[in-house]
């Protein structure tokens, strides 16, 4: 999976809370997804759609 599908699937699945987890979004970014410049991409694209990053749930 391409960088820009793993945020667009990413805003799709926050948009309805406003905020997505760090395990959801571990889940959706590529494995080979680690530079610092990718992973400012998404926090970017994610903030410019007006979604959080949250701690994951404790339930």
């Amino acid at each position: 999976m391409r960088l820009q599908d793993a945020i667009r699937m990413a805003v799709e699945l926050a948009r309805s809370t406003g905020a997505i987890t760090f395990d959801q979004l571990n889940d959706l970014l590529p494995s080979t997804t680690t530079t610092p410049d990718d992973i400012e991409a998404v926090m970017q694209a994610l903030s410019e759609e007006g979604i959080n990053v949250v701690e994951n749930d404790q339930s």
